[in-house]
């Protein structure tokens, strides 16, 4: 397949057919970072970016179905802080997936499992999984090479020290460590900050304080 940056104008028209694409220096930027990480230039990344600039479409809805055109064997957990998104984005990689135009150019390197083939869970014929869950669900079973939390939090509970501290510990004690092989393991956090001690704040001062897995930090702010 063609660059990211050249597949995502087009895979735009598919989930989003009655608005317009606008392109912007940001979106080629995240583009380089997904395809560092899909080809192991780098591992861990945070995206720090304000809401309503098109973080959730480019990295839970368009990159896997990327990265599946080369390596549709990839396992993908992707979550949200509620289950009724990360389904939402999962849907919409599926309704590409489906599509005629992504079907008329790589059908045959793939199909999608008529088995396991639900909203929230999908494999595919060459052992590939994308599963989609909520922070605040029981989470059990699977392992991934690609773990992309977008949104971990909710902004309602930024305030909370519960709130917070029970999506840090689901991170920490469960999803950072869902990695079928750790050598080749991509992590991606992606979404607006909302407090110091929010997913990527912590993630970013383990950094500093024990031997943690080290992030690339890509910060936008709104100002730019």
């Amino acid at each position: 397949a063609r660059s990211l940056s050249y597949y995502i104008p087009r895979a735009w028209r598919i989930v989003e057919p009655a608005t317009p694409f606008l392109s912007n220096w940001h979106i080629g930027l995240i583009s380089e970072y997904l395809t560092a990480l899909t080809q192991l230039q780098i591992q861990n990344l945070i995206i720090n970016i304000p809401p309503r600039h098109m973080k959730s479409l480019l990295t839970v809805v368009m990159w896997p179905t990327w990265v599946w055109i080369n390596t549709p064997s990839s396992r993908w957990l992707t979550g949200s802080y509620s289950q009724g998104l990360a389904t939402r984005d999962a849907l919409k990689s599926r309704r590409i997936i489906q599509s005629d135009w992504y079907q008329q150019r790589f059908g045959h390197l793939y199909q999608l499992t008529g088995d396991q083939n639900v909203k929230s869970r999908y494999e595919n014929d060459k052992t590939g999984l994308r599963m989609a869950f909520g922070m605040d669900t029981a989470f059990t079973g699977e392992g991934g090479e690609f773990i992309v939390i977008d949104d971990s939090l909710k902004a309602q509970d930024a305030d909370s020290d519960t709130e917070r501290e029970k999506v840090n510990e689901t991170w920490d004690e469960s999803l950072s460590t869902r990695a079928n092989d750790p050598k080749t393991v991509r992590r991606v956090i992606i979404g607006q900050r909302l407090h110091e001690d929010d997913l990527p704040g912590h993630v970013l001062e383990k950094m500093k304080t024990e031997c943690a897995h080290q992030y690339e930090l890509l910060c936008l702010p709104a100002r730019y």
